[in-house]
């Protein structure tokens, strides 16, 4: 096992998050892709992050390389209490590159989300979306993305953008 780098710590807090939920309508906009049915509806959900947990493997030859796994754990919060949990697994793919998923488990049900991001080494990723790719319970239906605005070792920042 490799030892757990800044980058991974980083990375475990950027991907996990809760600070208010609020749903809204759907741009009245023709062009908004968001609008393709009447009845769709945008979820807007900010949440912040505390991770509990990075594990770096140390997959193939010994040292960084192509197949070492990032596995982040971490508690979800809303306005300051417990909102649930996020797991993660990212993957090297290139050099540079991880493509990482994970799932928000919520109170109402699960958001699977997805992601391929390159990066220089040893440098987190920073202000970038990922896609939202299905849910259960209430989110069963749901797509979109997540906007990662702010990644830190202490916790991070991040908004979803649900269409349902």
């Amino acid at each position: 096992m490799l030892s757990l780098s800044k980058w991974g710590v980083v990375a475990a807090t950027a991907l996990s998050v809760a600070a208010f939920v609020s749903p809204v309508s759907a741009s009245g906009d023709a062009s908004d892709p968001h609008r393709s049915a009447a009845h769709n509806r945008v979820q807007v959900i900010s949440l912040t992050s505390t991770g509990t947990g990075t594990t770096m493997v140390d997959n193939g030859t010994p040292g960084p390389g192509l197949g070492d796994q990032i596995i982040i754990t971490a508690k979800l919060f809303r306005n300051g209490r417990g909102y649930g949990t996020e797991a993660a697994v990212c993957t090297r793919v290139a050099p540079a590159t991880t493509h990482c998923t994970g799932t928000f488990s919520l109170p109402l049900g699960q958001v699977t989300w997805q992601h391929l991001k390159t990066t220089p080494v040893g440098t987190p990723p920073s202000d970038f979306d990922v896609a939202l790719t299905g849910g259960t319970g209430v989110y069963r239906t749901a797509r979109g993305h997540a906007h990662i605005g702010r990644i830190a070792e202490e916790g991070g920042a991040f908004t979803l953008y649900l269409v349902r």
